[in-house]
């Protein structure tokens, strides 16, 4: 009888310990759960409206807000100051205006929304205006990655900045057909590449302007492949734009000395290249050259520019404008 009273013992003990074991599991995923996530229901506070420069404005939300409708120069409203174009990024909306004075302005913005769709109908406050010009770049509100992989043959992106677009340089390397359009406001630019190749890298270089004159540059890698080569090719020229072309004269990329001197080009495939450049008063040239892997160094010697086709004299001259000089 003892030995059965101490079995049972034990059983119920077990019994107990088993018991405690469930409910702590049971109050410890309880606890992790939690209660349920409240739906955001409260409207964006609009925070400031701060005046960049004569001709943009940024009206500051306390929280992200839908795109589409704080894009619609029909939601925005201004006494005396007409709006030029209107870009959402963030918590912020980018307005290019005309010239402002030095008076108050009334502004309304109707139908801004957050992303959980909260919003009121109108958001209204003052500001003064100011004649301090324009100084500051254009900024890239969306686009691509800097390097796109896998792109179809035909491949479209867009590039949107957070102001006006008032005119834009763009090459592609390796030359390709390539189509562009503006939106209304011109603040959007559609691009259109077709009938790209396999096992070739394409470098988009673009220089923007706006009104102003204040420029943005920006370069897009795209290919078709999964990888990238990896051989690459340094040099040392000073003060000079570089352009690196095949043996049969097609453009394959672009690049410029840093203040060293010192330039480099990336992403190559095997193959005979030329090195051409363009200093202040002087064009250069390398020998043919075969890359296997990556190379150090390749020499430019001075070369007279009756060496040189028409073509590659005008490539040369407009880059070294663009990218040299517009930074002087």
């Amino acid at each position: 009888m003892q030995v059965a009273y101490r079995s049972c013992d034990i059983i119920m003990k077990a019994k107990k310990i088993c018991l405690f074991l469930f409910l702590s599991l049971f109050l410890s995923n309880c606890a992790k759960k939690g209660p349920p996530t409240s739906p955001d229901k409260t409207p964006p506070s609009l925070s400031s409206v701060e005046i960049v420069d004569r001709n943009h404005i940024e009206v500051i939300f306390n929280e992200d807000i839908q795109t589409q409708p704080a894009e619609s120069l029909s939601n925005i409203i201004t006494d005396g100051l007409h709006i030029l174009a209107s870009v959402a990024m963030g918590k912020k909306i980018f307005l290019t205006t005309a010239d402002m004075d030095t008076v108050e302005y009334k502004i309304r913005l109707l139908n801004i929304r957050d992303l959980s769709g909260n919003g009121k109908d109108e958001y209204k406050t003052r500001f003064r205006g100011t004649l301090k010009e324009d100084t500051i770049p254009p900024a890239i509100a969306r686009s691509p990655s800097t390097t796109v992989r896998n792109t179809p043959s035909d491949t479209n992106f867009t590039v949107q900045f957070t102001e006006q677009i008032d005119n834009f340089c763009t090459y592609i390397m390796p030359e390709a057909k390539m189509d562009y359009n503006y939106n209304k406001a011109k603040t959007e630019i559609k691009f259109k590449i077709s009938a790209i190749d396999t096992l070739t890298v394409y470098h988009l270089y673009g220089v923007f302007w706006d009104k102003a004159g204040n420029s943005k540059k920006l370069e897009i890698i795209f290919t078709r492949e999964k990888n990238l080569p990896l051989i690459w090719l340094k040099g040392m020229i000073e003060d000079s734009t570089v352009l690196l072309t095949t043996q049969n004269g097609r453009l394959s990329q672009f690049t410029i000395s840093d203040s060293m001197g010192n330039f480099i080009l990336q992403n190559l495939y095997p193959g005979d290249y030329i090195l051409f450049g363009k200093g202040k008063n002087m064009y250069f040239s390398s020998d043919i050259f075969t890359l296997s892997f990556s190379k150090e160094e390749v020499k430019l010697y001075p070369i007279d520019q009756e060496k040189m086709n028409s073509r590659m004299l005008q490539t040369l001259n407009s880059l070294y404008e663009i990218y040299i000089e517009d930074i002087k």
